[in-house]
């Protein structure tokens, strides 16, 4: 904590040093007339010594400029603005003059003669747009061969974490596109982490829009995060990529290609990977969970903790995770994929990808847990481990089709096919309040499954010649299957108590398990000008789920060794049918700083369950009506607040309606509920966002509210010997708040160093049933709440392609609060600290490091632990152009790296330590390729002043034969 509170008082005083003996410059921008003020002018104030950029201004609309926090020295002042002659100006900032006032500045029109043609294109660092905040990469320097996601780190308002997730203005984008288009469908890190940064233009952070929003200009609120990759023109004519292998200690490897070929019509990549070293370099999707459902999943190995209790009725959690990496386990992953991009025309866009993987991920994990009733507590203890193999294959298309001005139509399907095993082993026990040892056991379990789904959607969209009238259908299908195979045995001996005696008790089961799901949909939307800034918009959709579930356990025959003996307790049929009706009526006033839109939606609900094995069939029919609403206003100066209100319905799960009790372990015993109703969530959100284009300054804020009616929770019930039992049930009451403020302040005006705070807040009211009782109708309703706040303190500093560093801190504090048992009541806090640099040295050397630094304190005995994670590495590039690169890489060099957290649920406490990738030394070699072709523009745009080379407020320099006045 010292060591926090010594480097939080550095960072202070830094600033408070950098910001002494400071001046300003400031003057008028008229024309030549000096009558007409000349707004949005790029005025860059550059070093004397060496005319790098110092900072960037834009003239208001008096066409003012003032740049405050000047430090004393020499300056050159350089204005431009698009169809007048560009100026250059020398000036100082001294003591004695603090204050330059440059006065009205003139600038004279362009001329244009027949044997000189000057092309200036102004190129502005940041961009500020309704919804878009664009970067220009030129601004922010990157060390030589970096990536997409090392760019990514010095914007401003933007982080990656060691996973490569990346969080935007407080939210985390779900998208990144390259010019546009998609990239290996919607996994952001497949470009991040591959595609190569100085052949980026462009970095837009965008609140993406549906393709539906997209079309009427009314905003439907289904918006996320998103990139958007621009590349250069002259990158658009060649090759590009890289190979790269190497082998380190304990036989660990790493290798890895990628190859792309772009023009402006089309885009072609190739990526390759293989490891074992937790580097998936993508998201996974569509992988198995084998501790899921009605499948014998975790057997007794989780202790009455699934998901930290939850089962298939899982309520919500909070989890706070400690440690040195966030990847638990050991993942081996082999890995390739092609995606295609290609423009038929101005009609018809095509987007394609392919990936496959082969995953293998092996686990070991240790967890206490404590479970509350209301008047006693239980205490179990599980140590766990599990081999899981995966082969994932994933297509995804995306076919947009310009049928005419009036008519589009946008086809997306997806298909994936999964085959995965799976073979774990648990042992694990149950203690009573007083800690004493009441059930033990053990358990294995063997499962393989195999998954093809498929779905697709279809937009069509029409125009009138009335502007604003429109009408838009869209159409949805989805089709998913799974058939699984699990073989799982137990052990247990449950020991003698005051009240039970001693005996042991197992089994040996195989359970066979078809699941089938479709889904139809259509929704329709048709939009009706008002008035010139008004519109109505009728909507109304239609969504039919189907849902099947075979489930057939056999027992094992000792006689026979066969598994041909048929549980009938354990075996179950049953068909699901969830369908819902919507219809809505919105009016939508778009003004020029301010829209917003008002209205009201009913939906009707219908489910019907039929269980085929027991004979029964249940109906459910309920009706929702509630208000939609949003408001967004535009301020000037790139600042923004926006509030809206949804509701939407989520129908219980397959296996949450089971009636089968999972008995896969002794000590959990999971059952389903067929009387179970959908949740219906009220959603409010409230942001605000500002971001000054001149002084890189921003501030984001959002806060998120959640109230739900017929919340699915758990209905937990224990016996005299710690068993538990648990079922979902409906329940009204629980809610969550949470909330973040993200505030960026540069520290200079050379835009190389930024300080970035932090915080973050929630706080969550949860809902269970509890009993002590034979069965769950005595089940008691209790509360449980939630408290969490973490303040994070962030440094970054780079100094051109030679030097960055980046440091972050961070305090959280969390609380549980137990009606069910206030005793129980829980405070515990999580402390961390980590440093990150890169050095360029002489003769292409580079060498880099990162330190992360973790402290907690308020857990169970055994889990308090402080974590040390130190990674560092050499490299040597070889070769003419640095188009090869030697690297030594050390991991978790003090072998101190732990993965360690707490989850808090609806009445319970667990604490996890999990098995994570330790130390290990690795040497690589890696070559880049980059064959690009030239086009007409290439050496004017690479022709400029001494220092102005990418200047950030001009694309290409900007002076014919690339001289400087005066200079």
């Amino acid at each position: 904590m010292k060591r926090i509170t010594l480097i939080t008082a550095f960072l202070f005083l830094f600033v408070l040093i950098t910001k002494a003996q400071q001046g300003q410059i400031k003057g008028l921008l008229t024309d030549s007339t000096a009558s007409n003020p000349l707004a949005d002018a790029t005025v860059a104030l550059l070093y004397g010594s060496d005319s790098s950029l110092a900072a960037t201004v834009f003239t208001d609309k008096k066409g003012a400029f003032s740049i405050p926090g000047v430090a004393m020295g020499n300056y050159r002042v350089y204005i431009t603005y698009l169809g007048y002659k560009p100026i250059f100006k020398s000036i100082t900032v001294s003591p004695a003059n603090p204050v330059v006032n440059m006065g009205n500045v003139q600038l004279k029109g362009k001329g244009i003669t027949l044997n000189e043609v000057e092309i200036v294109q102004e190129v502005p660092p940041v961009v500020v747009k309704i919804d878009t905040l664009e970067f220009n990469a030129g601004s922010f320097k990157t060390r030589e061969n970096a990536v997409v996601e090392d760019l990514l780190k010095k914007l401003p308002g933007v982080s990656v974490d060691k996973d490569g997730v990346i969080t935007a203005q407080g939210e985390t984008v779900k998208r990144v596109l390259v010019d546009g288009k998609p990239f290996f469908g919607d996994d952001p890190k497949l470009a991040t982490k591959n595609l190569p940064a100085d052949i980026i233009d462009k970095i837009q952070l965008i609140d993406r829009k549906s393709d539906q929003a997209q079309f009427t200009g009314i905003d439907d609120g289904n918006t996320e995060k998103a990139i958007n990759i621009t590349i250069k023109k002259d990158k658009k004519h060649g090759v590009f990529g890289r190979a790269s292998a190497g082998y380190g200690t304990d036989e660990h490897f790493a290798t890895n290609a990628s190859v792309n070929n772009f023009t402006d019509s089309r885009q072609l990549s190739f990526l390759g990977s293989g490891n074992n070293v937790n580097n998936l370099g993508y998201t996974q999707q569509d992988v198995f969970n084998f501790n899921s459902g009605n499948t014998g999943g975790g057997g007794g190995g989780n202790g009455g903790g699934r998901s930290g209790g939850g089962g298939r009725g899982a309520s919500s959690s909070t989890i706070s995770s400690l440690g040195g990496n966030n990847n638990t386990g050991i993942t081996r992953n082999w890995n390739a994929g092609l995606n295609f991009n290609q423009d038929y025309g101005t009609k018809l866009k095509v987007n394609a990808s392919y990936l496959v993987s082969d995953t293998r991920v092996q686990t070991q994990t240790l967890s206490a847990k404590q479970t509350f009733l209301a008047d006693t507590s239980y205490y179990y203890n599980n140590n766990s481990g599990s081999v899981a193999n995966t082969t994932n294959n994933r297509i995804n298309m995306r076919m947009e089709y310009q049928i005419d001005s009036m008519h589009s139509l946008i086809v997306t399907p997806v298909f994936t096919y999964t085959d995965g095993n799976n073979f774990s082993g648990n042992s694990y026990q149950s203690l009573d309040i007083n800690k004493v040892k009441t059930i033990e056991g053990s358990s294995v379990n063997t499962s393989n499954a195999t998954s093809p789904n498929f779905s697709t959607t279809a937009l069509f969209r029409k125009k009138f010649n009335k502007v604003g009238r429109t009408v838009s259908a869209n159409f949805s299908f989805g089709y998913n299957t799974t058939t699984r195979q699990n073989f799982y045995k137990t052990s247990d001996s449950h020991l003698a108590t005051d009240t039970s005696a001693a005996y042991t008790s197992g089994y040996d089961r195989l359970t066979d398990a078809d699941n089938l799901g479709r889904n139809f949909g259509v929704s329709l939307t048709y939009t009706e000008p008002i008035t010139k800034t008004r519109f109505l918009e009728l909507t109304y959709a239609w969504n039919h789920n189907y849902s099947s579930s075979n489930n057939l356990t056999y027992d094992h025959d000792a006689t026979t060794e066969k598994y041909d003996k048929l549980n009938d307790s354990l075996s179950n049929i049953f068909e699901n049918t969830f369908q819902t009706q919507q219809a809505g009526i919105n009016i939508h006033t778009q003004k020029f700083k301010y829209d917003y839109t008002v209205g009201v939606n009913v939906q009707f609900s219908n489910l019907d369950n039929i269980n085929v094995s027991r004979s029964t069939h249940i109906t459910q029919h309920t009706i929702n009506y509630y208000p939609s609403a949003s408001f967004n206003y535009n301020f000037e100066q790139g600042r923004r607040f926006r509030i809206r209100y949804s509701g939407s319905t989520t129908q219980p799960t397959v296996q949450q309606l089971q009636p089968l009790p999972d008995l896969t372990s002794s000590l959990y015993v999971q059952q389903g509920n067929p009387d179970l109703k959908p949740t219906f969530t009220h959603s409010f959100n409230v942001g605000y966002n500002a971001f000054n284009r001149s002084t890189f300054r921003g501030f984001f804020t959002n806060i998120r509210t959640n109230f739900s009616e017929n919340k699915i929770v758990n209905a937990n019930r224990t016996d005299t010997s710690g068993k538990q039992y648990t079922k979902p049930m409906n329940a009204n009451g629980a809610y969550t708040i949470d909330g973040f403020m993200v505030n960026t302040i540069p520290v200079n005006k050379k835009n190389n160093s930024t300080i970035n705070f932090n915080t973050s807040l929630s706080y969550g009211r949860d809902v269970s049933f509890s009993t002590t009782g034979t069965d769950f109708s005595s089940a008691v309703k209790t509360f449980n709440k939630s408290y969490s706040i973490t303040q994070g303190l962030g440094f970054n500093y780079f100094y051109k392609e030679l030097f960055d560093v980046s440091t972050t801190a961070s305090a959280q504090y969390s609380a549980a609060r137990y009606d069910i048992q206030p005793a129980a009541n829980t405070n515990y806090f999580n402390y961390s600290f980590m440093v990150d640099f890169n050095v360029n040295l002489p003769a292409g050397f580079i060498i880099g490091s990162d330190l992360t630094y973790t402290l907690n304190a308020g857990r169970a005995a055994g889990y308090n632990v402080d974590v040390t994670m130190l990674n560092a590495f050499i490299s040597k590039s070889v070769f003419k152009q640095k188009q090869g690169l030697i690297k030594l890489y050390g991991y978790d060099i003090l072998k101190r790296n732990v993965s360690i957290s707490r989850s808090t649920g609806e009445n319970y406490i667990q604490d996890t330590n999990n098995m994570v990738l330790q130390q290990y030394f690795m040497l690589s070699f890696t070559y880049f390729l980059k064959k690009f072709g030239t086009s007409g523009n290439d050496r004017q745009r690479r022709d400029g002043p001494p220092g102005m080379r990418g200047f950030p407020g001009m694309r290409g320099g900007g002076f014919p034969g690339g001289g400087m006045p005066g200079g």
